[in-house]
């Protein structure tokens, strides 16, 4: 007598894309229970006849027409009937290892056509979207197909079209074959596109497709040579370049800190209410009235023509500015005036003694002292310009300015 069970259920894992329950002897009234993202086929005689969504269902001749079709069931009747029943797993199936068995030869255009042994592998994910035509694929004397057993049936049509589509797209582009790790994602994409049709025909949907690494021929001696050669002009290439950024930020941290020595002198001469012009006159100035000498004048009017050109750019005109501090530069005493040679410096007339001595010869004359007392000019000049500082806060820049440059041009 026949096993009857009351209660059908899946018994299978979560990575089983078909799942045969053990028995295959029920009788009408029987418990199917399908769970969520799961379908349940009756199968008989190489049809897959009656489907089951999730839920729970006692089965009875008007839930299953396509049986009662083949088997002629009665309604109420306890009559056992023999038929396999296969449970569907719907969810996505995630992660799924594929790989190329073999490698393809590259003819790399970068290296004169030179036959690079290629291959690729990956993972993929899939879900089922029909049932039934699934079923009919696949089955067979097995009770369950897992990832790998879906896998390996959808092989041979990917394989096919994934290692011609490899050596032709790279030649296509011209890509080199140690840049091809770059391009990963880009193939990736346009795989799987190509290869839906070939899933579906089993009923599948390729919802991810991924190549996750390349195989390249690391033990060909032109390859590995190749390889060592690029790595060392990438270090050449990366050094060079490092070199360049550290004298580049070298080069903007010295212009970066001239910039801040001139602007903290520009502002300490703000502060302190003078210009540059003025800050280099002050100080040619201050040097050259420490020659008190005759001869040292010849110098301080050289001193004081470069104060003059100095000033030059500062223009203006002095107005409106009385008294000793604006007096022209003619009136400094001893400037333009020949001093009185005193009288005890005058040459006295030679006495007959002196004039004819005794031996017929004449004596010569006391040379006449032409020397004066040198003057004092740069006192005078020192004094105008003490006095003109004096009132700089109360008169316009460019007056003052004017004025200085009159005093330095008039020397």
């Amino acid at each position: 007598m026949p096993n009857i069970i009351s209660v059908i259920k899946y018994e299978g894992d979560n990575q089983t894309f078909i799942w045969k329950h053990p028995k295959e002897d029920f009788t009408l009234g029987s418990q199917l229970i399908v769970h969520e993202s799961q379908e349940a086929i009756f199968f008989m005689n190489g049809q897959a006849l009656d489907l089951f969504g999730a839920g729970r269902y006692t089965l009875s001749s008007q839930n299953l027409p396509l049986v009662r079709g083949m088997v002629k069931l009665v309604t109420s009747d306890d009559t056992p009937f023999h038929c396999e029943v296969y449970y569907i797993n719907k969810t996505e199936q995630i992660g799924i290892k594929w790989g190329t068995d073999t490698h393809v030869n590259y003819l790399d255009p970068n290296f004169n056509n030179y036959p690079f042994p290629v291959g690729a592998s990956g993972t993929m994910n899939l879900r089922v979207t029909d049932s039934r035509k699934l079923l009919v694929k696949v089955v067979g004397t097995q009770t369950a197909f897992s990832q790998e057993e879906v896998a390996a049936i959808l092989r041979g049509p990917m394989m096919a079209k994934i290692k011609s589509y490899l050596p032709a797209v790279l030649a296509e582009r011209k890509i080199p074959i140690f840049d091809i790790d770059r391009y990963m994602e880009e193939f990736s994409n346009d795989l799987r596109l190509r290869l839906l049709d070939e899933c579906e025909d089993y009923g599948l949907e390729l919802v991810k497709f991924w190549i996750n690494a390349f195989a390249k021929p690391e033990n060909d001696p032109l390859y590995r040579s190749i390889k060592d050669l690029r790595a060392r002009n990438i270090t050449e290439v990366q050094g060079a370049l490092l070199d360049q950024q550290v004298a580049i930020i070298n080069q903007q941290t010295k212009t970066q800190k001239a910039i801040m020595e001139a602007q903290a002198r520009a502002e300490g001469r703000r502060l302190q209410r003078y210009t540059y012009q003025e800050e280099r006159a002050f100080d040619v100035a201050e040097l050259t009235a420490q020659n008190e000498s005759v001869a040292g004048i010849a110098n301080i009017g050289t001193g004081l023509g470069m104060i003059g050109g100095m000033a030059m750019g500062v223009g203006g005109a002095v107005a409106g500015i009385t008294g000793e501090a604006l007096r022209p530069i003619n009136s400094v005493p001893g400037l333009n005036q020949a001093q009185p040679i005193p009288a005890q410096q005058r040459a006295t007339p030679p006495s007959s003694a002196t004039a004819f001595p005794e031996n017929g010869t004449a004596a010569p004359a006391q040379q006449e002292s032409t020397q004066t007392t040198p003057s004092q000019p740069i006192e005078g000049i020192k004094e105008r310009m003490e006095k003109l500082n004096s009132i700089k806060d109360l008169i316009p820049e460019e007056v003052y300015q004017a004025k200085l440059k009159e005093i330095l041009d008039s020397v």
